[in-house]
């Protein structure tokens, strides 16, 4: 070999020549990835913001656009609004309990606000708020129907006391604004405490959802209305009608009470006189008096004599008794008469009891005597 062969000769054989390519390869290759790796970031953060700007834009130009066209748009400003009940509710109160405001715009009323805050009215039972576009409200709402008053003395008027409250079937207690004609005439619940009492307060003591038992079972009846109840004894209550019939029940078992003193209406009616007292607490044995159909008429007028007689200003130690309410008596004598004792006539009472002339009953002849039965119910 010549010495200019030997200094042509390469120095590195092939393996060592493909090592070196491989490794010229490597770091060509990373530099490339690595710039189409920062465009691709700097073209994502690109689009990002270009999204983020449309988006802002858009968000920016459509709520201007709802306030131009939709919540300042006269055109959906509230311009009606009815309102039906079936009470005595006003519309200002309805409005007010709502927070219901004519010429905002529909789109801005909160409707379940609207109808939670008149459900809350005391005389409310089902409220409902519907909007109509463009410019109508409507406002259905049924309200509670009283049955009775509560007061806290028998004697006091409910109709002038500013503290009775008027209750319905279900016991929900409340404050009517108006007072109907209706509500003269109905029931009378005495003897429980009113001071505390709130309106829409519901009161399910037994002795109250007694009363308004009786109350509701008798509205209708030809034969026995109750027209005072009486619950200040608290295991018993006491219930006039407009006869002035006092009956006094027990807290359980209404209708089968009820059913009792039908039987013994009927049975007093038949001998033509008149139920003033029945205990119904006693099943057997009942304790019940009567009084004639003449002294029957003739105690509403004895009873006005006495309201109409001016009070003596004197003391006096004989209790006087009150003429009855109004509301609580009435000169109507119920369907459903008796009594199984004879009355003695007014002009002997001072003669001894032998020489007193007893006017017979129904089919009984003069001169015979009469055995007495008690009086029961078959």
């Amino acid at each position: 070999m010549t010495p200019r062969d030997a200094q042509n000769r390469r120095t590195t054989n092939t393996r060592q020549r493909k090592k070196q390519q491989h490794l010229l390869d490597v770091k060509l290759r990373a530099s490339t990835e690595r710039r189409r790796r920062t465009s691709a970031i700097v073209g994502i953060v690109f689009k990002l913001i270009a999204v983020t700007v449309l988006c802002t834009g858009a968000w920016l130009g459509g709520k201007e656009a709802l306030r131009r066209f939709v919540w300042e748009n006269p055109d959906y400003f509230v311009r009606e609004v009815k309102i039906t009940t079936d009470g005595t509710l006003t519309r200002e109160q309805i409005l007010r309990a709502g927070e219901i405001v004519e010429g905002t715009s529909i789109f801005l009323l909160n409707i379940s606000k609207a109808r939670a805050g008149i459900s809350k009215l005391a005389q409310v039972e089902t409220a409902e708020v519907t909007r109509t576009l463009p410019n109508n409200l409507s406002v259905r709402i049924t309200e509670r129907r009283p049955i009775a008053w509560v007061v806290s003395r028998p004697d006091e008027d409910p109709t002038a006391s500013p503290d009775a409250f008027m209750i319905d079937a279900r016991g929900v207690v409340m404050k009517p604004k108006v007072k109907l004609e209706e509500y003269l005439h109905f029931p009378v619940i005495s003897g429980y405490p009113t001071d505390n009492l709130v309106a829409g307060e519901r009161l399910t003591l037994l002795e109250i959802q007694a009363a308004l038992e009786v109350i509701g079972l008798t509205s209708d009846s030809t034969r026995f209305q109750a027209r005072h109840v009486d619950v200040s004894k608290r295991y018993c209550m006491v219930v006039t009608d407009h006869s002035h019939a006092k009956i006094t029940f027990g807290l359980e078992g209404i209708s089968a009470q009820l059913a009792r003193l039908h039987q013994y209406l009927a049975r007093a009616a038949a001998d033509h006189q008149e139920i003033r007292t029945v205990n119904l607490l006693v099943h057997r044995n009942t304790p019940v008096t009567f009084v004639n159909w003449d002294a029957a008429a003739e105690e509403p007028a004895a009873a006005t004599k006495a309201a109409d007689k001016p009070k003596s200003t004197l003391p006096s130690t004989r209790p006087i008794a009150s003429a009855p309410s109004p509301r609580v008596a009435s000169t109507q004598l119920p369907l459903a008469l008796a009594t199984p004792v004879p009355v003695l006539p007014k002009n002997n009472l001072l003669t001894p009891f032998k020489s007193r002339s007893v006017t017979p009953a129904p089919g009984i002849r003069k001169g015979e005597t009469v055995k007495k039965q008690p009086f029961r119910v078959n």
